[in-house]
């Protein structure tokens, strides 16, 4: 028996023992694989289901070499894989026919719905020509506004459609949509008493509370609009939800320093939307630093150093304007360009009142052709700079410090609409002020009525913004609060800018 070959008998003293299957004592030989005992029958029996075993792990051998040599030639459409990809791009086309069902419907009903307002739009302006052609009263400075209006309300519909995604594979779809940008009616009147929607309760560190507030930056792109202001006092930046009675702090609050999670005394702070993040003048720092949004605790950034800033703005483009106070120069940062020097765009001639000059300036306003707007603070005046220019041109005050209607008195935070009328805060007079386009004097919007905390009151006011309803916010900066000016509907008109 050649099976014997393979296996050893036992050797005892006691040749016969116990089989492992059968049980039988008898000559028996050990196994040396399982190391049991086996009489001669189990022993054989053992030996075949061995046999077999290794023919099927055999035949499994030649079957898994057999599907690698077809592989090589095509993998079989029903691999578990291939089965798993053909569920997601059925899946997938369906989620994306789906949403793409969804915004053509909403751009559809946009459409329709901003087509009234257009109508609307068109209809006063038509009323206003006829007005104007029955009384044969115009002028350059009519016709032009007049030309201004018609091109806004011929602006086509703007749709921007956003490709959420952060991979090849588009995520998300979403679509904005807009007639025109955000416009200030240019014959706005507000109300004189205002409504405290941030602070006032003396200045202090509370989340309720304010000190020394220099500027806000108005969200509108939120469902529910709040704003963010620069506590100058306590080293932060809150973020007021409108309505609520306290802030949250999403910027600083960890004390005066240096730290990059610190701040020193912040002027101004604006969202860059596109990164979805704060930009902000750390000004006791000498720098402009960027702070994430909505994760406050995420990566913080030093955009600019070595700069005594003071306001800043950016444009469509993401070009970032800063007001370098110390150099009395205005700046300018093209996106990609944080880290450098940044180049001059107005002053930068030495510290003097001529054209080519600025004196202390704060803060700046930057249109859609770059037009540059600068409150030239200490010369108490407001200067434009057209794009390219060597000097600018006084459009508000410079007639020396004091409270005429023809001047300012250390004028900081200003707004210029799209006619090129000048919201200005007029620091020291207690007052907001506009001056329309090529006006030798201003005119009083809110304030001038001494410095105190009454309603119709401000100390020393340091900014103002507006909302999409025009609506006018002052950074009351001596009261430790904001005020909100609500738009006159009853005094005002249909006139010129919708």
């Amino acid at each position: 028996m050649t099976i014997l070959f393979f296996f050893r008998q036992r050797k005892t003293s006691n040749l016969s023992t116990r089989c492992f299957t059968c049980q039988e004592k008898t000559t028996t030989y050990s196994c040396p694989g399982c190391e049991n005992y086996f009489c001669v029958d189990d022993l054989i029996k053992h030996r075949e289901e061995l046999k077999s075993q290794f023919h099927q792990i055999e035949h499994q051998t030649n079957e898994f070499v057999q599907m690698i040599n077809d592989q090589q030639k095509t993998v079989p459409n029903n691999h578990p894989a291939i089965i798993q990809i053909n569920l997601w791009e059925q899946k997938s086309i369906e989620k994306i026919k789906q949403t793409a069902e969804q915004q053509r419907q909403f751009v559809q009903q946009s459409i329709h719905e901003c087509l009234p307002q257009i109508q609307t739009q068109f209809n006063h302006f038509t009323q206003q020509i006829q007005q104007i052609n029955k009384k044969k009263d115009f002028n350059e400075k009519v016709l032009q506004k007049l030309q201004i209006r018609l091109k806004q309300i011929q602006q086509p519909i703007n749709i921007e459609i956003k490709q959420d995604s952060s991979s090849t594979f588009i995520h998300k779809l979403s679509i904005q949509m807009s007639h025109s940008q955000h416009q200030l009616k240019s014959n706005l009147k507000w109300k004189q008493y205002a409504q405290t929607i941030a602070g006032g309760n003396r200045e202090g560190d509370k989340l309720t509370q304010l000190f020394l507030p220099h500027a806000i930056y108005v969200d509108h792109h939120h469902q529910q609009q709040h704003i963010y202001i620069a506590d100058y006092g306590n080293n932060r930046i809150l973020k007021w939800k409108l309505g609520e009675n306290e802030g949250q702090i999403v910027a600083g609050g960890n004390g005066r320093g240096n730290r990059i999670d610190q701040l020193n005394c912040p002027l101004d702070v604006i969202v860059d939307e596109k990164k979805k993040s704060l930009i902000i003048c750390d000004h006791g720092n000498r720098r402009v630093v960027r702070w994430p949004l909505p994760n406050t605790n995420g990566e913080k950034e030093i955009l600019i150093e070595n700069i005594w800033c003071y306001g800043l703005m950016m444009n469509q483009n993401g070009d970032l304007f800063v007001c370098d106070w110390e150099n009395h120069a205005v700046k300018r940062w093209k996106r990609g360009e944080l880290g450098k020097e940044g180049t001059i765009v107005a002053g930068g001639n030495g510290r003097g009142n001529k054209l080519n000059q600025l004196n202390g300036p704060t803060y700046i306003f930057i249109d859609r052709e770059e037009t540059i707007y600068v409150s030239d603070t200490q010369n108490d005046r407001v200067m434009k700079w057209l794009k390219g220019v060597r000097e600018g041109i006084i459009v508000a005050g410079g007639q020396g410090q004091g409270n005429n209607l023809n001047q300012l008195f250390r004028p900081q935070g200003l707004v210029v609409n799209e006619i090129g009328d000048i919201y200005v805060t007029d620091h020291f007079n207690q007052r907001i002020m506009c001056w329309s386009l090529g006006s030798k004097e201003g005119r009083v919007v809110v304030g001038g009525n001494g410095c105190g905390n009454g309603s119709n009151q401000l100390n020393n006011p340091s900014n103002l913004l507006f909302d999409v309803e025009n609506n006018l916010y002052v950074i009351d900066y001596g009261n430790h609060r904001i005020q909100r000016f609500n738009v006159d509907t009853v005094k005002t008109s249909e006139l010129f800018i919708e």
